[in-house]
């Protein structure tokens, strides 16, 4: 009960979103899972199952063998600290070791529109494909599609837009996949 006073607290301190979560614990190991309106989420349950999840639209990178997470990760942060070249250089170093990587591929198409190569961003935007995530393919695909007819938006907007539909896609394929498992209650 202690634990989710503590998270409790912090969600009000830090003004994040929260929500109800699921979670399932053995012996003292408790986990929870965002349920509801949210988006890419983390948590920590209690012993009845209950827990705390906090909830962003931020830049997240969903998968990949470790060395291009990491890679990809500096990179986002790059991009995210106005470095577009940098992050442009790694994007593409990591599309060489993994043609087509999605997280790569997602991040050097807005690291290009952030340089002013709005048709070549959208081109990369509207050619991602990740192969375990279909709702979030299509999310990006339809998403940068629309954007690309909006030329009075700036290169953040089209970041923010970009990355709230393709975690709405995230979270869609998991609340599919969680609703196909087999009961176990």
């Amino acid at each position: 009960m202690r634990y989710l006073f503590y998270i409790a607290l912090l969600a009000l301190l830090c003004s994040c979103n929260t929500s109800v979560g699921v979670g399932m614990h053995t012996g003292t190991s408790r986990i929870g899972v965002g349920a509801g309106g949210g988006r890419t989420g983390v948590g920590v349950g209690a012993q009845t199952g209950a827990g705390v999840s906090f909830t962003s639209y931020k830049d997240f990178l969903p998968n990949g063998p470790s060395d291009i997470y990491a890679s990809n990760k500096k990179a986002v942060i790059a991009m995210n600290d106005g470095d577009y070249n940098a992050a442009s250089q790694t994007f593409e170093a990591n599309l060489q070791t993994y043609p087509n990587h999605p997280d790569a591929t997602y991040y050097l198409g807005l690291t290009r529109i952030y340089q002013g190569k709005r048709e070549e961003g959208f081109t990369l935007l509207k050619s991602y494909r990740d192969p375990d995530n279909y709702r979030m393919t299509s999310e990006v695909q339809r998403s940068a599609a629309y954007l690309e007819e909006k030329p009075e938006l700036t290169a953040q907007k089209i970041h923010e837009v970009m990355n709230k539909n393709r975690s709405d896609g995230y979270q869609r394929e998991i609340r599919e996949r969680m609703d196909l498992r087999p009961s176990r209650w």
